[in-house]
């Protein structure tokens, strides 16, 4: 009898991962199969306060949620919500030479913004020497149980990623100066404002309380409004929201198509139409709409740290 190859499809499957959703009232677990033929796995638990303060109490409810999943032994994507994440931008020192000057200086700027030593926070930043950066911190109490939880079952933690970081990585290079980016997580809506300099870049990130479950789209656009004044930046033509749309903020969407971002030329940048700030929405996981103008730098998102050895940031860090 002839020797017949094998393909590796007759003896591998692939077993699939798992990803994890964490905010401070909902832990959500889901299993993605490696075949296409089945259906996905869902847990969903209830959270309070407690939960997050207990480290134990929070890896109880982990290992539990992953065990009815049947998550044991696969690789694991998780992603924070907004409400657990502390964004804010630093200015760096103008004698700035390493990246631990950096740090020292994003230390300084968080205990000053929200008085909290930064020992019991991971810090992590789009480290720039020469123009202010996007820092963020979580707590380390949740970082540390989804570690230990995911490590115990013989897991591997492919990433942590808080959610807005997450949608300004997948969506920087589709935004222009005329463009912000919001994540909307339950009633917490965080805002990225985009500066309308030479190189377009973060103002600021502010995360805003929804004064009701389905807010008024003319509510929406006084905060932008207000937030524009306040950060000294012009208003965007058209806002791109990650999360479960509202339809009370639904806009025209041949509006956001005449969003028209500035562009060098021979005789400087073009100037956006003057329409009312159109929504966009993004389904979670996916980027915005067409691509307008290349970003030449992102927030690294905190996957790549937590793959080697959870040592957060990249390795000049």
């Amino acid at each position: 009898m002839r020797n017949r190859s094998v393909s590796a499809r007759t003896w591998f499957k692939p077993r699939g991962h798992c990803v994890i959703a964490l905010s401070r009232d909902l832990l959500s677990v889901q299993r993605v199969s490696g075949s296409r033929k089945s259906a996905p796995v869902f847990s969903h638990r209830a959270l309070d306060g407690v939960d997050l303060l207990e480290a134990d109490r929070l890896g109880a409810l982990l290992a539990a949620a992953l065990d009815e999943v049947e998550g044991r032994g696969l690789p694991v994507q998780a992603t924070l919500g907004d409400d657990l994440a502390r964004y804010f931008i630093v200015t760096p020192p103008s004698n700035s030479a390493r990246v631990l000057d950096l740090r020292a200086a994003a230390s300084v700027r968080f205990h000053s913004l929200y008085g909290d030593a930064v020992s019991g926070w991971h810090l992590h930043a789009d480290w720039q020497a020469d123009e202010p950066f996007l820092a963020c911190a979580v707590p380390r109490r949740v970082t540390a149980a989804i570690e230990q939880t995911v490590y115990a079952r013989r897991g591997c933690l492919i990433s942590v990623t808080p959610n807005f970081v997450g949608a300004w990585n997948r969506s920087r290079q589709q935004l222009g100066a005329n463009a912000w980016l919001a994540t909307l997580d339950g009633r917490a809506l965080t805002l990225g404002l985009v500066a309308a300099t030479p190189k377009p870049r973060l103002a600021s990130v502010r995360t805003l309380l929804l004064p009701e479950p389905v807010p008024p789209l003319s509510w929406l656009r006084e905060q932008i409004a207000r937030m524009a004044l306040l950060e000294d930046v012009s208003p965007p033509s058209v806002l791109y929201v990650q999360g479960t749309p509202v339809q009370a903020w639904a806009s025209d969407s041949a509006a956001a198509q005449e969003l028209v971002v500035a562009k060098s030329g021979a005789k400087g940048a073009a100037k956006p139409r003057d329409i009312a700030m159109a929504v966009h929405w993004i389904a979670p996981g996916h980027r915005a709409a067409p691509r307008t103008k290349r970003r030449p730098w992102r927030l690294a998102s905190f996957a790549a740290s937590l793959a080697a050895r959870f040592a957060w940031g990249r390795s000049a860090s």
